[in-house]
């Protein structure tokens, strides 16, 4: 059992300060300073993901999804270090600390306002899955017909809301710096948007509405999967699912075969980019916990804590710029993307990096050919990153301008971390498609 989560702002801040003071220099340094890392200590660097699991773990939290991250995202760090570390950090994605199943007890009765024995017919003490706010039992309970279904029940942890709310004031703290860096976007409404999202999810009452809007939407689709939620076993803080068996990303990077690798991505594609698309809404936090590889060769969809709805009018304009993008109008594309990103009034050279690294980055869906997402093409994306702003830097200067800030409307930022997430989790499963034609479909073209 862990020890209590941390739940006071300063003592959840200075945690992290003293982890990234003593863990990240070492092994970030390279990407810093845009150079090879030198050879690093491979013990060294064992004992320091070590070190960041335990921190990361024991907070939970906004923490922990920062672990999450890292676990995933490669170009985070250099490649000397980035094998160790996803490898150690992978059992944040659903393997973290755990509590008691005595403080477990306590929360479902709460919740759900009864004893669990007269909740459930039977309850695993022992949890299957732990992550950011709650952790996962298998259990059974007998539904409205009278038959017995096995379920799986996420309880929060005790004491969770504190410790995220702490973590979120801490995280409005640093608007002011990031208005600096980026002077004329919105970045007040951009930290509200993140604040408002993750504080969501201590909300289990709407994950269930969410899951049951995104179980209606793929009904008919053959090969994914949301498992249904019984709302006579869920609260605030307790939500009892249908039980899904099936492998872990992992599993099926390492096990499955080609064919099954790109059933999946194809997949998991159509679900997130596909719907966010299509049909205006996604879940905001793709990461390699979330999913599980039915035995009969579909994708189960497991969280749905973080949901974005975009407004029509914002949906629409994104739509339509898609359509651009993957019917090669590149010349509209820039135009458009200029007034929707809010990079009219940019100075042109840095208008011209930004949508070139943009376009670069979109090559997986721009192009009509079958393209491989892997951790190499992940990490050209992020080092591209790096490499244009170096590039705005030596050309206009390095101080924050009006001239370089991409002033997107807010509700654009969790677009950017949906992307980022459903590439990370491709790019582990190395599927190979037509992402091209597939998103065309989506789009009706």
């Amino acid at each position: 059992m862990a020890d209590e989560i941390p739940k006071g702002r300063l003592a959840r801040g200075m945690a992290l300060m003293k982890l990234a003071a003593t863990e990240l220099p070492t092994v970030a340094r390279g990407v810093l300073r845009g150079e090879k890392a030198p050879d690093l200590d491979a013990l060294l660097v064992q004992q320091s993901a070590e070190r960041a699991l335990k921190v990361l773990g024991d907070l939970r939290g906004l923490a922990l999804k920062l672990g999450q991250t890292m676990s995933y995202v490669d170009g985070i760090l250099p490649p000397e270090a980035t094998d160790v570390y996803q490898k150690t950090l992978a059992k944040l994605q659903s393997n973290a600390p755990t509590v008691s199943f005595a403080e477990i007890r306590a929360e479902i009765e709460r919740g759900l306002g009864r004893p669990l024995d007269e909740a459930y017919t039977r309850f695993d003490e022992t949890p299957i899955a732990a992550a950011s706010i709650g952790q996962v039992h298998r259990a059974a309970i007998r539904d409205e017909d009278g038959v017995e279904r096995a379920v799986a029940v996420k309880v929060q942890y005790p004491s969770i809301a504190q410790a995220l709310t702490s973590d979120l004031k801490n995280l409005e703290a640093l608007q002011p710096i990031v208005a600096m860096m980026a002077p004329g976007a919105d970045t007040r409404g951009g930290v509200e948007e993140v604040v408002e999202h993750i504080a969501a999810e201590l909300d289990y009452t709407r994950e269930a509405a969410n899951q049951d809007m995104f179980r209606a939407l793929i009904a008919d689709w053959a090969d994914v999967m949301v498992p249904r939620v019984y709302h006579s076993h869920t609260a605030r803080n307790v939500i009892t699912m249908e039980f899904v068996e099936g492998r872990s990303i992992r599993e099926v990077s390492e096990h499955g075969t080609q064919d099954e690798r790109d059933r999946a991505g194809r997949a998991i594609f159509r679900f997130t980019l596909g719907l966010a698309l299509g049909r205006g809404v996604f879940n905001t936090d793709p990461h390699p916990g979330n999913y599980l590889f039915a035995h009969d060769g579909r994708v189960a969809f497991l969280d749905f804590g973080s949901v974005k709805v975009m407004p029509p009018e914002l949906h629409r304009r994104w739509r339509e710029l898609s359509l651009m993008l993957v019917t090669d109008r590149v010349d509209e594309w820039r135009r458009e993307s200029a007034n929707l990103f809010g990079m009219e009034s940019m100075d042109p050279r840095a208008r011209k990096h930004h949508q070139d690294f943009m376009l670069h980055t979109a090559a997986m869906v721009a192009r009509d050919a079958e393209v491989t997402i892997d951790r190499a093409l992940l990490r050209t994306a992020v080092v591209d990153g790096v490499k244009t702003a170096k590039d705005i830097g030596r050309e206009l200067g390095w101080l924050p301008s009006r001239g370089k800030t991409v002033a997107m409307p807010p509700d654009f930022v969790m677009v950017g971390r949906m992307q980022l997430g459903l590439i990370a989790v491709l790019a582990q499963l190395r599927p190979r498609a037509n992402w091209n034609r597939l998103l065309r479909a989506e789009l009706g073209v």
